[in-house]
């Protein structure tokens, strides 16, 4: 006769009991798909902010970023833009588990969106965000199945398991409870807790064939085990059969949120077909692809200078690859063919990507800008990050400074000079001093002539290793500073107080604390959009003119054209990939695009008309 006895003893009721305080509020899908969809709504505070952060603070987050130290990301794994909206930590604030999830895949679609991706599952799996929330949400889940597991493994072996919930116990393993165990009291577990992640598990066929197929295999051992060990073994063979499907739950639950997403459509595509019929009509019916290509040229001149967006994947690829052929053609074969003039033009419209051509006020930090969540993101970066230029640069300075102290004490323990060394030759940066003292003592210490000049050797190395550390730290505090509010160099102040010497530091807080913010930061051309524009399309006019088509000249006025737009006050920046770009005011603006459109228009224009008088002659 088997004993009567509990499954579960004193401790393992406790934490039983744990547990079912924490998933008395289990996870509903749909509640969070509710919510998903309101932050969509301009009702929502927390959609409305999300949205306000990422257009106006997330841009100049990166762009203070990338001014400070470049835009290499020296990390273990390079930052993305899932990366970047952790720092709105959209978690704070919220009462729920719903709530949680739907702010997570809201993020996730913001990642998209912003990359110019389709909102699918592989984006809302690769999510940060998302998958900071799914960890914690997998182990809960994980430790729900694991206790229904246990009364349903009690339940098909015949015990009274009242709190069960009869749609989890599925159809085609029923008829296999059998009343196995008799004279045995069981304490059921499972307390309802993630019902809904449950029958998601069960409503897979592999899931439910992998239970019968173990709940067969253990009914034919129940004289083997006692009742207790029985049931906990099979409970555990059952979980550790769903376990993949556990972690699988969460391409269910993206495609949920994916499926009632929003959708976005571009028609820009359609510009496309519409060519390829202008084609089939001009080749087949009108038989003069002039005229086609003089359209095409002229929608793409207009689609290039009004609704390009370097940001897309699509545009940026393809204008990108049609700049580079065109100036690099264009370059070369006026070259070989000895137009010099032009050339020169094909080459300096390279370059004036890359000159200082605005300048703008909104680009320097504002002190609310403390306030933004991005705010402490960029202290990471620029002040925290261990592998940025400025912890860099402290450890470097640290190294270097602790090597020469201990290299001269060692050599001034192994001379016997300790009594009569200098205090100020124990200072960080003394190494001046450390070399003038060592150097006076050869005379004494003739024997030690190779230990001294060996001392002296490498500490000199040391010191101008140092002052070029110090003169590249200056460099960057300064420009820091020249862009920083009063906060941000507060904490470069702290920053070097904390990392170096006392008189370095001193040195630098001064240096910051006499640093003039600068009144307005120049941008290089690519950085706006008109701009760009304009001279995406000057090269293709170059090209075309190294082709000898006379339909040069529809992006050349496109390009004067949209030169001029660069002139006006308000600009939109473009950031970097996956950041928005946003609308600034320029201040002052050298049109360099503008002027060499014009005098190659000039050139170009004049020698098409003396052309044409001497074939008339």
């Amino acid at each position: 006769m088997i004993k009567e006895k509990s499954v579960t003893k004193r401790t393992l009721t406790f934490i039983f009991l744990i547990l079912m305080v924490l998933f008395a509020y289990a996870l509903d899908i749909k509640k969070s798909e509710n919510y998903y969809l309101s932050y969509f709504e301009g009702s929502s505070s927390f959609g409305s902010y999300v949205r306000e952060v990422i257009k106006n603070d997330l841009p100049i987050y990166r762009f203070l970023k990338i001014y400070m130290v470049g835009s290499s990301e020296k990390t273990e794994t390079t930052k993305k833009t899932g990366d970047y909206l952790l720092s709105i930590k959209p978690f704070n604030g919220t009462n729920s588990d719903e709530e949680r999830l739907a702010r997570a895949i809201y993020l996730a679609y913001w990642e998209a969106k912003l990359n110019h991706r389709k909102m699918d599952v592989e984006i809302v799996k690769n999510s940060p965000i998302f998958n900071e929330f799914f960890s914690e949400y997998q182990f809960r889940v994980s430790d729900a199945f694991r206790n229904y597991a246990q009364d349903l493994v009690a339940y098909l072996f015949g015990l009274d398991v009242p709190g069960l919930p009869s749609e989890l116990v599925p159809e085609e393993i029923k008829n296999l409870k059998k009343n196995l165990i008799n004279n045995y009291s069981y304490e059921p577990v499972y307390n309802g807790e993630e019902k809904e992640a449950i029958s998601i598990l069960l409503s897979k066929s592999e899931v439910v064939k992998g239970l019968q197929e173990i709940i067969i295999d253990a009914q034919k051992s129940t004289n083997d085990f006692e009742p207790e060990t029985l049931i906990m073994r099979t409970s555990a063979t059952v979980f550790r059969s769903a376990f993949s499907y556990i972690a699988g739950l969460k391409n269910e639950i993206a495609q949920k949120f994916v499926d009632i997403t929003p959708k976005e459509k571009s028609f820009a595509w359609v510009r496309w077909l519409v060519y390829l019929a202008l084609f089939t009509v001009g080749y087949f019916l009108l038989k003069n692809m002039r005229l086609v290509f003089a359209l095409f040229l002229a929608s793409e001149t207009v689609y290039i200078g009004s609704f390009m967006d370097i940001q897309s994947l699509v545009d940026g690829k393809i204008y990108g690859i049609v700049f580079a052929i065109a100036v690099i053609f264009s370059v070369t074969y006026f070259f070989t063919r000895k137009k010099y003039l032009y050339s020169l033009i094909s080459l300096l419209t390279i370059i004036a990507l890359f000159l200082p051509s605005f300048g703008t006020p909104d680009l320097v930090m504002k002190n609310s800008f403390s306030n933004s969540p991005f705010y402490s993101a960029l202290v990471d970066d620029i002040i925290n990050d261990q592998l940025g230029k400025l912890k860099i640069n402290a450890k470097d300075y640290n190294t270097l400074t602790n090597e020469s102290i201990q290299a001269f004490s060692n050599l001034i323990a192994e001379l016997e000079e300790d009594g009569n060394v200098p205090e100020e030759c124990f200072e960080p940066e003394k190494f001046d001093k450390r070399i003038e003292y060592v150097s006076n003592l050869l005379s004494k210490h003739k024997d030690k002539k190779k230990e001294i000049d060996d001392f002296v050797y490498f500490e000199k190395s040391r010191m101008k290793k140092v002052e070029k550390i110090k003169l590249s730290t200056q460099k960057l505090l300064v420009k820091m500073a020249s862009v920083s509010s009063e906060k941000f160099k507060n904490d470069l102040i702290s920053f070097v107080n904390s990392n170096f010497s006392e008189n370095t530091a001193k040195e630098f807080s001064e240096k910051i604390n006499s640093t003039k913010e600068i009144s307005v930061v120049s941008l290089p051309g690519y950085k706006i959009q008109n701009y760009l524009a304009a001279t995406i399309l000057l090269a293709l006019s170059l090209f075309l003119v190294a082709l000898n088509f006379k339909e040069a000249f529809i992006p050349l006025i496109g390009s004067i054209a949209v030169s001029v737009l660069s002139l006006l006050k308000n600009q939109i920046l473009f950031v970097q990939v996956g950041v928005p770009s946003i609308t600034i005011y320029i201040s002052w603006t050298i049109p360099y695009v503008l002027i060499l459109s014009l005098v190659f228009g000039f050139i170009w224009f004049n020698s098409t008309n003396t052309l044409r008088r001497r074939e008339k002659v």
